[in-house]
């Protein structure tokens, strides 16, 4: 009992200390607002942005770098603080070591992703560029003179700047341009019959490398698809598919430089990047698509008779931001139709980049596909589904060919000249609309596809328009995010599978089966007892369940496909098109 009175004691004691100190001491802190961002997706492949640093280590393609030179920014717009600054274009009578910061309006170092392959220095009167894909540096100058800088790195070549006349030799460069307001300023294009973009009123001259007489005075830079070593104004690109779809909308920074319009290409990839994103959020949405869809990205090489299968960092990325699977083929490079329709036996979509402008039947009839097989493929492979409880593919139906779900990128295009090719790299918040929406035609309440063409079913090619084509940026708005749910799967419907029971018969067979189980086991269990009184010696054996055969793996629709997975029926083929099959 003393022992009861001594522990109450010293809680008094305890309470009466708390009390005495300061009041603020136990007073509860005000919750901060929460201001976290949601995690982001795994397919996610934007890299977070670097410091100040503006050099970027990356594998790539090109060559290695061989020339080390210290390119760290100590100019960042947000922290530079020159002596004075100056308009740009006063720079031209000024000392090419001058004090005065002639680039007043720098890019912002921060935002530049650890995926680009470019980087920039700023000095008062020039930037030193290294184009990190083709490990090439450049000096572009504001003076009349070209500085001398040294030999502690090896230039490329010295631009003057700002450049207001070029020539796009790699013409994708074109789409880059247009987003910068430069549509006019194009002097020479690589190839005149490949210019698809509205977005200019004067037609480049043909750049042609064989002509005595090419006035090169007429552009400022030349702009070429990799090293131009015999350009003294030639400057690579380097985009490739070996990086992110957004990696590659960055060029248009890199392409600023030349024109000092840093500011205004960094606005004009934040908003790429954000509708990007917000696509991409949207549609991987969880639990928002039941059934991902398999993409294969084809096309078919004349000169080697090869066939190729995609399987590049970009194409990888793309698809998964659409919220579908890239094919993985056993063959990369199959050398025949007969190969290659095996690696197709998946597919719920194919876009294939062959440049012809065959007819779908033609392009069936090439790849020995006819819709006699198709349909006879189709009920064989639905009819052993009924007794497996698994839908497999038959070689001769895959799900792209039941569904006519072959696209091309060429719906925009001129003289077979596509216009995914001018803009497609500048642009692939487009490129990832259109791929969604391929796969989910309702997806959208109201768009235009852009990019891809809808081949199977005849869809026609259309040349740009200007009135729609969207050449810049300047009147963005933000997209929204959709809310989208899809519970359709690309194989066939089967009456046998496709029932759903709704969740209050479940929970009433639920219900139901289990006081049927409990009464059994309660007479299993009586009976026993009666049938050990009765004859002791005899052991009582319990019945196993069947084991079940596994299956055998074949090209399942997805890994795998249970066709017990029952699903809705749908409003057409892909999830609710409405447009048949």
């Amino acid at each position: 009992m003393k022992s009861v009175y001594l522990i109450i004691a010293v809680l008094f004691v305890s309470i009466c200390v708390v009390f005495a100190q300061d009041p603020t001491s136990i007073v509860a802190t005000t919750p901060v607002a929460a201001t976290s961002e949601a995690a982001a997706t795994p397919i996610a492949t934007t890299e977070p942005p670097v410091a100040v640093t503006t050099t970027v280590a990356e594998t790539t393609t090109a060559a290695a770098v061989t020339t080390t030179v210290a390119v760290t920014s100590t100019t960042d717009a947000a922290t530079a603080s020159p002596s004075t600054t100056a308009i740009a274009g006063d720079c031209l009578s000024a000392d090419a070591f001058s004090t005065t910061d002639y680039f007043p309006n720098k890019l912002d170092l921060t935002k530049l992703d650890a995926s680009a392959q470019f980087s920039v220095t700023y000095s008062n009167t020039y930037k030193l560029v290294h184009n990190i894909a083709l490990d090439e540096y450049y000096v572009l100058y504001c003076t009349k003179a070209q500085p001398d800088v040294g030999k502690t790195f090896q230039s490329k070549t010295f631009i003057q700047i700002p450049v207001t006349s070029f020539a796009a030799i790699d013409t994708r460069a074109l789409g880059y341009l247009d987003l910068l307001g430069q549509s006019n300023n194009i002097a020479y294009v690589g190839n005149v019959s490949n210019v698809t973009t509205p977005c200019g009123t004067k037609t480049p001259a043909l750049f042609d490398v064989n002509n005595p007489n090419l006035d090169r005075n007429a552009y400022g830079v030349a702009i070429y698809p990799g090293g131009a070593s015999n350009d003294p104004k030639g400057v690579g690109l380097g985009i490739n598919y070996a990086t992110t779809p957004l990696a590659n909308a960055q060029w248009v920074k890199y392409i600023s430089f030349f024109t000092n319009q840093e500011v205004q290409a960094d606005r004009i990839y934040d908003d790429i990047k954000t509708d990007y994103n917000t696509f991409r959020d949207s549609i991987n949405a969880a639990n928002h698509i039941s059934y991902k869809r398999n993409i294969t990205f084809m096309s078919y090489d004349a000169s080697s008779t090869k066939f190729s299968i995609f399987q590049d960092a970009y194409f990888k990325n793309l698809t998964a931001d659409a919220g579908a699977v890239l094919i993985t083929p056993t063959l990369d490079q199959p050398g025949d139709p007969t190969t290659m329709k095996g690696q197709l036996q998946n597919s719920s979509l194919v876009i294939d980049f062959t440049p012809n402008q065959s007819s779908y039947s033609d392009w069936q009839t090439w790849l020995g596909y006819s819709e006699s097989d198709i349909t006879t493929a189709a009920e064989l492979a639905l009819k052993n589904s009924k007794t497996s409880g698994k839908y497999v593919n038959g070689y001769n139906a895959p799900p792209f060919a039941r569904n006519k779900e072959l696209w091309r990128m060429d719906l925009v295009s001129n003289g077979g000249a596509l216009d995914y090719w001018t803009r497609g790299m500048a642009r692939p918040d487009l490129i990832l609309q259109d791929l969604i929406q391929a796969q989910f035609p309702d997806y959208f309440k109201s768009r235009n596809r852009v990019f891809l063409r809808d081949f199977a079913e005849g869809e026609s090619t259309q040349t740009a328009s200007s009135s729609n084509y969207g050449c810049n940026l300047n009147n963005w708005t933000p997209a929204a995010s959709v809310s989208y749910t899809n519970s359709a799967a690309d194989t066939p419907e089967s009456s046998s599978t496709s029932s759903k029971l709704s969740l209050g018969a479940i929970i009433g067979v639920s219900v139901a089966g289990g006081m049927v189980a409990l009464s059994c086991l309660a007479t299993a269990i009586v009976l026993l007892i009666r049938k050990l009184k009765h004859n002791g010696s005899q052991k009582f054996t319990r019945l196993n369940e069947e084991t079940l055969n596994d299956f055998n793996s074949g090209a399942l629709d997805r890994d795998p496909m249970m066709m017990e997975e029952t699903h809705e029926t749908s409003g057409g083929r892909l999830g609710g098109s409405g447009r048949g099959l």
